[in-house]
């Protein structure tokens, strides 16, 4: 009876239709299987870590790359602004150039009212000719200068040029027109007169122009 329950036992069991041989490599396999699971578990975790180490040295990457690009958008940005800004400005040298220094109005009667005269003013330098200041020998003379559709401010004797300053390209002319009132000083102004507008500039050669009005004041 214990011999027939015994095949029994083997004929159910697979494992005893085998070798002794057989069953320790499977017991083997099942060993390694286990060993296995746990290295690619580590290798898992390992391929995780590489990851995010990667994913790290991205991210940094892409910052740096960022602040590089805003980096060079603003050295573009100075270096445009510089070029336009040296574009836009002439750095030879101006020379002024006025056809004719002196005019003489002849005889002027006190009853014709005012003696107006424009002196042309050339830049025929290779720089912007920059009028620094302006003004006139006598509170009965006035002068303003215009470039194009520029027209300065009224000035006099006693004007005050601090803020004003006005430029002449090269090649280019401007106007100044000069007002003389023979009324000013009243009887006691007749007789020949002679009235100086100044210029200064930064012509190296000419900075101080000096320009006559001549007149012979009758009532």
């Amino acid at each position: 009876m214990r011999e027939e329950k015994d095949k029994k036992e083997k004929e159910d069991c697979p494992l005893c239709n085998v070798s002794e041989e057989t069953i320790k490599r499977l017991k083997e396999q099942k060993k390694f299987g286990k060993k296995e699971k746990y290295l690619l578990k580590r290798q898992k975790k390992e391929q995780e870590r590489l990851l995010k180490v990667r994913q790290k040295k991205i991210r940094k990457i892409i910052k740096l790359s960022s602040i590089s690009l805003i980096v060079i958008l603003i050295i573009g940005g100075v270096v445009f602004g510089t070029i336009k800004f040296f574009k836009g400005r002439n750095f030879g040298t101006p020379k002024i150039e006025i056809v004719s220094l002196e005019y003489n109005a002849g005889t002027v009667s006190m009853a014709d009212g005012l003696v107006k005269h424009t002196y042309e003013i050339k830049n025929t330098g290779e720089g912007d000719l920059k009028i620094k200041s302006i003004w006139t020998s006598c509170m009965c003379t006035t002068v303003r200068l215009r470039i194009g559709d520029k027209l300065s401010p009224e000035f006099n004797m006693h004007s005050n040029n601090s803020l004003w300053s006005e430029k002449i390209a090269p090649g280019e002319t401007g106007y100044l027109e000069v007002v003389f009132d023979p009324a000013f000083h009243g009887p006691g102004g007749t007789g020949p007169v002679a009235r100086a507008v100044y210029i200064s500039t930064n012509d190296p050669d000419n900075k101080d122009t000096e320009l006559l009005l001549l007149a012979d004041v009758i009532e």
